[in-house]
């Protein structure tokens, strides 16, 4: 793993981050805002597991299968990750919100849950960028 392709994908980690972070910001009051929020927040999520993927093997950590859950369980190995219900509840919302996205109240509570989990991310972006910048 380049040192170069690492600070890109830490870099558009942060852009994302950044713009979830002020999607949270705004009032929840249109169906849009909740929408794009939950957007935001599913770049975000696959971001954040491809940049600790690719610090992981930049400190020469294999990954097999190369897939988010087991670049969770590795980052946890590395201390990178602590709490582990809370990035299993971040990988599993991930997925619900392919499934259950237009239901309204789906929308709503995954809304809420985002807010929960932000502080979580930005830690983890924080981490990755003390550690390899």
């Amino acid at each position: 793993m380049k040192k170069e392709k690492l600070n890109d994908s830490l870099q558009n980690f942060r852009n994302a981050f950044d713009r979830l972070k002020e999607a949270t910001e705004i009032e929840k009051d249109r169906p849009l805002v909740a929408e794009g929020t939950i957007q935001r927040f599913e770049y975000v999520v696959e971001l954040l597991w491809k940049t600790l993927n690719r610090g992981l093997k930049y400190e020469g950590v294999k990954i097999k299968p190369d897939t988010p859950r087991e670049t969770m369980k590795e980052g946890f190995k590395a201390n990178f990750l602590h709490n582990k219900v809370t990035w299993q509840e971040l990988l599993d919302k991930r997925n619900e919100s392919s499934h259950e996205y237009l239901h309204e109240e789906f929308i709503d509570d995954y809304y809420d849950e985002i807010i929960s989990l932000t502080p979580h991310i930005e830690e983890v972006l924080v981490l990755l960028e003390n550690r390899f910048k």
